[in-house]
């Protein structure tokens, strides 16, 4: 019973899947693949994480808040002492706005003394900024803009991947167009050649044809009938091969065979507004694999900009006002202020400038990457435009023909039914029509 139950099961769900299946156009398979194909959409959850870099990146200007407490608890000094600061980090000049409060009770030792206050504590206010190393850039103002560039980058990344798979689904979807189109030419002239032997028996059987003419039609017949297979098996590979592409709103994983027979318009929405390359500039410049290449020099040149900044002097300012609350003597509860200036060089320097020799060399690397990639698009360009050009002419050429074999085969058939003509000569006539049909309905899709 199992092997019984399994192969019910199985006719029902292909039943199921034939009666799921549809007829989408060019557009609503596009639309399609946009809201919901699987490959897009982790493109667009990649684009999803770059963004999240641009919120860590600005989370580094956030207002933060310093606490640092000491005690002394055993010994002779018992000093106590707590300071708190808010700091505002600012991008210009790397610098940072704070305001502090400190305040310590008991006993310090002398060089320990710059922690006493008065007894209800100190508050202050200050800026500090850097004046040569990291006054124009430093590592949290580049990893801001890294990141905005990393999005660019993600962004374009995530279009040249669309494109690619539109451009995959829609060369699917003409391939099951032309399959189809093809199978009912091949059909259309296996049902005539079919209608045609009761015919030819009669005449065969009356003498009005030698015997070997039923032969030959005979095995005309049977070649059709296998090129009716051909066609079939290609229109069926097509058809599941364009389910991987067709995921509509009900149904987005794949599902095979979730396609039937194309509409009878298909509503192509791709036309060429020119053959000269020159009227396509715009779009090149502005294609998304150049943009993610240019998205990917500007981090490169942040890194140079990094690495020359590390090889400069430090000098950094500080600019404070404090007051002493609470009782004391006069000196402390006046207000103050304090100036410091900080400097450093670095010596060793090698690793700073090999980075900025390695920055400078990624720099030539996709520069040239830009350029390879720009020229290819304009070769690619040139190649289409060129070749559309020929397949119009080839369509045009080619529906010619196809009206003069069908004329053609038309006048023959009216010689042989009239016996001015052989059977032979006939076949012959047919098979110089399909092939005309056949090289038509390639044309009309390569012009597509």
């Amino acid at each position: 019973m199992r092997p019984l139950f399994t192969s019910l099961t199985l006719v029902g769900w292909l039943v199921a899947a034939t009666a799921e299946a549809a007829s989408p156009t060019v557009t609503e398979l596009v639309s399609a693949i946009q809201r919901n194909h699987p490959e897009f959409m982790a493109t667009v959850a990649r684009t999803e994480q770059v963004a999240g870099e641009q919120i860590e990146a600005d989370a580094a200007f956030d207002l933060r808040v310093v606490q640092e407490t000491k005690v002394r608890p055993l010994g002779y000094y018992d000093g106590l002492y707590a300071e708190q600061q808010v700091i505002q980090p600012l991008g210009p000049l790397n610098a940072e706005v704070f305001g502090s409060y400190r305040i310590s009770d008991g006993n310090f030792p002398i060089y320990e003394s710059e922690y006493e206050t008065a007894d209800l504590g100190e508050a202050s206010v200050g800026v500090k900024f850097a004046l040569l190393q990291n006054r124009d850039t430093d590592k949290r103002r580049l990893a801001l803009t890294t990141a905005a560039w990393r999005y660019l980058e993600a962004e374009s990344k995530q279009d040249v991947a669309l494109n690619k798979l539109i451009y995959n689904g829609v060369s699917t979807y003409l391939s099951w167009y032309q399959s189809h189109r093809k199978l009912k030419v091949v059909r259309d002239l296996l049902r005539l050649t079919e209608s045609r032997l009761k015919f030819i028996q009669a005449r065969v059987d009356n003498g009005d044809l030698a015997e070997i003419s039923l032969t030959e039609f005979q095995t005309t017949l049977m070649q059709r009938q296998l090129l009716e297979r051909q066609a079939e098996q290609s229109f069926e590979l097509a058809r599941q091969r364009l389910s991987y592409f067709w995921r509509p709103d009900d149904a987005v994983a794949y599902q095979a065979g979730s396609v039937d027979t194309p509409p009878a318009d298909i509503e192509w929405p791709y036309r060429s507004p020119s053959l000269a390359s020159a009227d396509f500039a715009d779009a090149v410049t502005a294609h998304p694999g150049l943009a993610a290449l240019e998205a990917k020099l500007e981090q490169v040149r942040n890194k140079q900009r990094l690495a020359r900044n590390e090889t400069l002097p430090k000098l950094d300012l500080e600019l404070k006002l404090a007051q002493d609350l609470g009782d004391g003597i006069d000196a402390l509860t006046d207000t103050e202020s304090v100036v410091g200036l900080s400097f450093s060089v670095p010596l060793g320097q090698r690793a700073a400038r090999a980075r900025e020799a390695i920055a400078g060399a990624q720099i030539r690397e996709v520069e040239y990457e830009t350029r390879v990639l720009y020229e290819q698009i304009w070769r690619d360009l040139e190649v289409s435009l060129e070749a559309l050009d020929y397949s119009r002419r080839i369509l045009q050429l080619s529906r010619e023909q196809e009206a003069l074999a069908e004329q053609l085969q038309a006048q023959e058939q009216t010689r042989f039914e009239a016996g001015m003509s052989d059977l032979f000569l006939l076949i012959a006539r047919e098979t110089t029509a399909l092939q005309a049909h056949l090289r038509t309905v390639d044309a009309e899709v390569e012009t597509l």
